[in-house]
Protein backbone atom coordinates (compact mmCIF):
# COMPACT_ATOMS: atom_id res chain seq x y z
CA UNK A 1 0.00 0.00 0.00
CA UNK A 2 2.88 2.39 1.05
CA UNK A 3 4.86 1.36 -2.43
CA UNK A 4 1.35 2.78 -4.26
CA UNK A 5 1.30 6.02 -2.84
CA UNK A 6 4.79 6.65 -3.40
CA UNK A 7 4.43 5.81 -6.80
CA UNK A 8 1.17 7.92 -7.47
CA UNK A 9 2.69 10.96 -6.00
CA UNK A 10 6.17 10.27 -7.62
CA UNK A 11 3.65 10.27 -10.85
CA UNK A 12 1.89 13.36 -10.11
CA UNK A 13 4.79 14.95 -9.40
CA UNK A 14 6.51 14.35 -13.28
CA UNK A 15 2.86 14.57 -14.85
CA UNK A 16 3.47 18.45 -12.79
CA UNK A 17 6.75 18.60 -14.32
CA UNK A 18 5.88 17.66 -17.26
CA UNK A 19 2.92 20.00 -17.58
CA UNK A 20 4.66 22.85 -16.55
CA UNK A 21 7.25 22.49 -18.96
CA UNK A 22 5.12 22.22 -21.46
CA UNK A 23 3.04 25.26 -20.76
CA UNK A 24 6.13 27.76 -20.31
CA UNK A 25 7.62 26.31 -23.51
CA UNK A 26 5.37 28.57 -25.67
CA UNK A 27 4.86 31.66 -23.87
CA UNK A 28 3.27 34.85 -25.08
CA UNK A 29 5.54 37.90 -25.20
CA UNK A 30 4.53 40.92 -23.13
CA UNK A 31 6.81 44.16 -22.97
CA UNK A 32 7.58 45.70 -19.97
CA UNK A 33 9.99 47.27 -21.34
CA UNK A 34 8.59 50.37 -23.51
CA UNK A 35 12.09 51.68 -24.34
CA UNK A 36 13.32 48.26 -26.14
CA UNK A 37 14.97 48.17 -29.05
CA UNK A 38 12.05 46.00 -31.93
CA UNK A 39 13.69 44.74 -35.34
CA UNK A 40 11.74 42.06 -37.89
CA UNK A 41 13.98 40.00 -39.54
CA UNK A 42 12.52 38.75 -42.68
CA UNK A 43 15.35 35.87 -43.19
CA UNK A 44 19.08 35.43 -42.59
CA UNK A 45 19.98 38.19 -44.22
CA UNK A 46 17.38 41.34 -44.72
CA UNK A 47 15.64 43.21 -41.31
CA UNK A 48 14.45 46.19 -40.24
CA UNK A 49 14.09 48.14 -37.28
CA UNK A 50 10.33 48.93 -35.77
CA UNK A 51 11.63 50.73 -32.55
CA UNK A 52 12.42 52.80 -31.35
CA UNK A 53 12.49 54.06 -34.86
CA UNK A 54 11.44 52.28 -38.33
CA UNK A 55 14.16 52.28 -40.64
CA UNK A 56 14.33 51.11 -44.06
CA UNK A 57 15.10 47.29 -44.85
CA UNK A 58 18.35 46.51 -44.74
CA UNK A 59 20.67 43.77 -43.52
CA UNK A 60 21.69 43.19 -39.90
CA UNK A 61 24.95 45.31 -40.05
CA UNK A 62 23.36 48.38 -41.20
CA UNK A 63 20.33 48.02 -38.65
CA UNK A 64 22.93 47.16 -35.92
CA UNK A 65 24.67 50.56 -36.88
CA UNK A 66 21.61 52.68 -36.77
CA UNK A 67 20.95 50.76 -33.44
CA UNK A 68 24.54 51.74 -31.93
CA UNK A 69 23.56 55.38 -32.75
CA UNK A 70 20.50 54.88 -30.25
CA UNK A 71 20.85 55.69 -26.81
CA UNK A 72 21.60 53.43 -24.58
CA UNK A 73 18.70 50.44 -23.99
CA UNK A 74 18.29 47.21 -21.76
CA UNK A 75 16.14 45.09 -24.27
CA UNK A 76 16.41 43.89 -27.52
CA UNK A 77 13.34 42.39 -29.01
CA UNK A 78 14.05 40.31 -32.45
CA UNK A 79 10.89 38.92 -34.35
CA UNK A 80 11.87 36.08 -36.91
CA UNK A 81 9.53 35.93 -39.13
CA UNK A 82 9.20 32.31 -41.62
CA UNK A 83 10.92 30.67 -38.64
CA UNK A 84 9.58 27.18 -38.60
CA UNK A 85 11.64 25.20 -36.26
CA UNK A 86 9.65 23.38 -33.49
CA UNK A 87 12.88 23.16 -31.27
CA UNK A 88 15.50 25.34 -31.32
CA UNK A 89 18.04 23.92 -34.16
CA UNK A 90 20.11 24.84 -37.53
CA UNK A 91 17.54 27.60 -37.97
CA UNK A 92 17.99 29.62 -34.98
CA UNK A 93 21.41 29.40 -35.13
CA UNK A 94 22.16 30.63 -38.32
CA UNK A 95 19.32 33.70 -37.80
CA UNK A 96 19.89 34.00 -34.24
CA UNK A 97 23.44 34.07 -33.81
CA UNK A 98 24.23 37.50 -35.54
CA UNK A 99 22.00 38.87 -33.65
CA UNK A 100 23.33 37.87 -30.25
CA UNK A 101 26.68 38.21 -31.19
CA UNK A 102 25.64 41.97 -32.43
CA UNK A 103 23.50 43.39 -29.96
CA UNK A 104 25.58 42.26 -27.01
CA UNK A 105 28.60 43.92 -28.46
CA UNK A 106 26.35 46.95 -28.52
CA UNK A 107 25.45 46.43 -24.57
CA UNK A 108 22.20 44.74 -24.40
CA UNK A 109 21.77 42.54 -21.78
CA UNK A 110 17.90 41.69 -22.84
CA UNK A 111 17.35 39.83 -26.10
CA UNK A 112 13.99 38.12 -27.26
CA UNK A 113 13.43 36.05 -30.24
CA UNK A 114 9.65 35.82 -30.77
CA UNK A 115 8.39 33.56 -33.94
CA UNK A 116 6.94 36.22 -36.28
CA UNK A 117 3.23 36.17 -37.55
CA UNK A 118 3.81 38.91 -40.20
CA UNK A 119 3.07 41.55 -37.93
CA UNK A 120 4.92 44.75 -36.61
CA UNK A 121 4.12 44.43 -32.81
CA UNK A 122 5.75 41.95 -30.82
CA UNK A 123 3.05 41.79 -27.89
CA UNK A 124 1.57 38.39 -27.88
CA UNK A 125 4.06 37.10 -30.33
CA UNK A 126 5.24 33.37 -29.25
CA UNK A 127 8.74 33.64 -27.31
CA UNK A 128 11.27 31.13 -28.66
CA UNK A 129 13.83 32.11 -26.53
CA UNK A 130 15.44 34.69 -24.13
CA UNK A 131 19.12 35.94 -22.87
CA UNK A 132 19.57 37.54 -20.05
Amino acid sequence: MKLLNISTALALVALAIIATSCATRFRAFHNTDNTALVVQSFDGQTCQMLQPKTSAKGNIDQVLTEAAALAQHQTAVVILEDYTEEEIGDQFRDRGTPWVVGLRRLGYQHIVFLKGLGVANPEGLITIVQYY
